[in-house]
């Protein structure tokens, strides 16, 4: 028996199963994983008004946190808002509930489907995720080991694969929690994604979690938040392996009610450990500077508006690297930065949502003429899915008939350049003199344009039992970089997805 047929037999049972399973753990410190259904939910709800002392930017959620939102934040009153609300009430009702006292989980999420591509045949899709926790109110401790097939479909992927799946621990880690969500501690490896919207620009969610020490204070008006972590080893070409390390913080400031303000900084390096890169109290680029030391830092800035319930403004600023002085060659060097910028919309009766989003990321960023410094982990990138040298123009909209039935239309532009961050880092600006000046296009080189129309659905049963599916046509020009080559058709993917996370066994 295949290891792709053992995976859909496992999620069968595990659906049947779920039908009948019911959730009585409480497990306030648990972090919700980045494939939960609750996230989609919490955003639009956010955007008409609701559960709004949630960051939305910065993530992951704790079940503690979303619990403590739904008590303390007013609730809808009136349309399918109202039903939607309380998917989320039995979602995170034990966390709700529950008394002081220590309880036991053993889990899993199970995901399995078919993907289909134009012009190729179509392929199985999937992943499972076995995961058991201890804690009470205040602290606890989990893991999830995670047996995924679609990672070896991915050539970028640097991580071991055995009889087609990806295998590794997705995240492991003790945590204590203070009084009403106030401050957490964690220690060990869990998902981080810092900044709005779908596509994070500075640290974005992956399959496999960050390693780190990391700690979370929350105020009245403000949030801040650092991290110590640790990436993938790098490995030249003489298989000597260098250990890498990344530092973060992140500060959320509340000016006013509507208006959600942060900044963020993050410094990859390499070497023996250096508390000034350490420190979370330091600006990272300032010791960089004054150590004379090596490394790639970014820094990010974002906001969420909200200026009137059912509108919702947000957008984020990524700068690696600006060149201000022109005295050489070296100077010339384009400027390295991304954005992103958005707008929601949410009828306040919870039946309709629109989204329009606009995101693109510079030739180089990410990248490093020392490619030890490149912003990636098992070679998946730790920023925007873009990479580099690209843009994508997005349009969502949604429509729930029913509270667990969210169906979807789509529109989406996306350009990608010949720029690529696993490429040598492109110095053609050194060819010029400072008097002849250079400059390039955005995106670089032939374009690649894809055009794609779609249709989306997403059916909840019990909170447990989700089958999510969608289908769209591209239009593709300039493929592979080549002038002229063109072609389209159909894709899509039809999934299901068991949440068995918080069962007794």
């Amino acid at each position: 028996m295949g290891g792709r047929t053992r995976l859909f037999i496992l999620v069968f049972y595990a659906g049947l199963c779920s039908l009948t399973c019911d959730s009585v753990n409480a497990a306030p410190w648990e972090t919700l994983p980045p494939d939960h259904w609750a996230y989609t939910e919490i955003e639009w709800l956010q955007t008409a008004g609701y559960l709004g002392s949630l960051n939305p930017a910065n993530l992951p959620y704790t079940r503690g946190q979303v619990a403590t939102a739904i008590q303390a934040d007013p609730e809808p009153e009136v349309g399918m808002a109202v039903e939607r609300f309380q998917l989320l009430l039995r979602e995170f009702t034990a966390e709700l509930t529950s008394a002081d006292g220590w309880s036991t989980e053993v889990g899993g999420r199970f995901f399995g489907g078919l993907d289909v591509v134009h012009g190729s045949s179509s392929r199985e899709t999937g992943y499972a995720v076995l995961s058991a926790g201890v804690g009470n109110r205040r602290m606890g401790a989990f893991t999830a080991l995670r047996a995924d097939h679609d990672l070896t479909f991915n050539e970028a992927y640097q991580g071991k694969v055995w009889q087609d799946f990806a295998g590794f621990t997705e995240a492991a880690y003790f945590t204590v929690t203070g009084e009403k969500q106030r401050w957490l501690l964690k220690l060990g490896r869990d998902h981080v994604y810092w900044g709005p919207g779908e596509d994070h620009l500075l640290l974005n969610h992956s399959a496999r979690g960050l390693d780190q020490i990391s700690f979370r204070v929350r105020w009245e008006w403000g949030e801040f938040s650092a991290l110590i972590g640790q990436v993938s080893d790098f490995t030249d070409s003489t298989d000597q392996r260098t250990n890498r390390f990344i530092s973060g913080h992140r500060l959320d400031i509340i000016p006013f009610d509507w208006l959600r303000l942060g900044i963020s900084e993050t410094l990859l390096f390499t070497g023996g450990i250096r508390f000034g890169s350490l420190n979370p109290l330091l600006p990272y680029y300032g010791e960089l500077v004054n150590e004379n030391s090596e490394g790639n830092g970014l820094i990010g800035f974002d906001f969420v508006a909200d200026p009137k319930p059912g509108w919702r403004l947000y957008g984020q600023l990524l700068i690696d690297d600006i060149q201000f002085e022109k005295k050489s060659s070296r100077d010339l060097e384009p400027a390295e930065w991304g954005w992103l910028v958005g707008g929601r919309w949410a009828d306040l009766k919870g039946f309709l949502g629109v989204n329009l989003s606009y995101s693109g990321i510079t030739n180089r960023s990410y990248n490093a003429l020392d490619p030890r410094y490149r912003y990636l982990n098992y070679g998946l990138p730790l920023g925007s899915e873009l990479g580099n040298d690209g843009d994508r123009l997005r349009l969502d909209v949604a429509f729930w008939p029913w509270a667990a039935l969210r169906l979807e239309g789509f529109w989406e532009f996306r350009r990608q350049g010949e720029g690529d961050l696993m490429a040598p880092f492109d110095t053609t600006y050194m060819n010029y003199t400072v008097d002849e000046g250079y400059s390039e296009p955005f995106p670089t080189g032939i374009v690649e344009r894809t055009h794609t129309l779609g249709l989306g659905f997403s059916w909840l049963q019990g909170g447990f039992l989700q089958m999510e599916g969608w289908i769209g046509h591209d239009w593709m020009s300039n493929i592979g970089h080549i002038a002229g080559e063109e072609d389209g058709g159909f894709r899509g993917r039809l999934s299901l997805n068991v949440r068995l996370d918080r069962s007794v066994l």
